[in-house]
């Protein structure tokens, strides 16, 4: 399976902050920790990145389908199959393969919260029976996670992500952890560009600043 494919795997999804995280790496204002997830052999990701843009604009990059290939490039179908709340998404993802490894579909359920602070928290897990398989492809069957956007002092988002996800046992972990954990920086990378990127949104919120007042947001929606 391609690095970017597999990254897409776990970017949906993750699991309740935990214990036990070793740092890998940081580089480029990106850290990532990896943890054992016994009893299966692929480990659970851990990254943190400090962006200058709003919170809202994480949630804005996640959910637009339409443009799913500039940070996840070999993601083949990223689709809306429903919206069961107003804060909620049943999202479908097909993923390619190189040959002779069958394609991957991922079927999730999101949940957002959005917090009085202005920050964000994406609850994501998967539904592998929400629709029959498709044939040819495997569909994942273990996979949940969450992401945190949370609003700093200094005007940046502070964007947190742990997830899991089993790819599928037929494939090998000592190949797949390593293109997993180099496929999360590139995407990390993206992300962050796209949201920078973003223009600024009015909003309804509000900010916390040094002083312990509290004032109108004007930047997330």
């Amino acid at each position: 399976m391609t690095k970017h494919g597999i990254w897409l795997l776990w970017l949906l999804c993750l699991p309740a902050w935990g214990q036990g995280w070793q740092l890998q790496t940081g580089e480029a204002g990106i850290l990532l920790w990896t943890r054992a997830h016994p009893p299966g052999a692929f480990v659970a990701l851990r990254l943190e990145m400090n962006v200058a843009a709003p919170p809202s604009a994480l949630l804005a990059v996640l959910r637009d389908t339409s443009r799913h290939q500039e940070w996840l490039p070999h993601s083949l179908e990223v689709r809306v199959l429903a919206k069961p709340a107003p804060d909620e998404d049943l999202v479908y993802t097909r993923l390619s393969a190189p040959w002779p490894v069958q394609e991957r579909e991922l079927i999730t359920h999101s949940r957002l919260l959005r917090n009085a602070d202005c920050s964000l928290q994406l609850t994501v897990w998967a539904v592998p029976d929400a629709l029959p398989p498709h044939p040819g492809r495997v569909r994942i069957q273990a996979s949940e996670g969450r992401w945190e956007a949370l609003p700093q002092l200094n005007g940046t988002t502070l964007v947190r992500l742990e997830t899991y996800t089993n790819p599928g046992d037929s494939l090998p972990s000592w190949i797949i952890n390593p293109i997993a954990t180099e496929a999360a920086l590139d995407s990390f990378r993206a992300i962050r560009r796209l949201m920078e990127a973003m223009p600024p949104q009015p909003c309804a919120c509000a900010l916390q600043h040094p002083a312990g007042k509290w004032q109108s947001c004007q930047v997330i929606p």
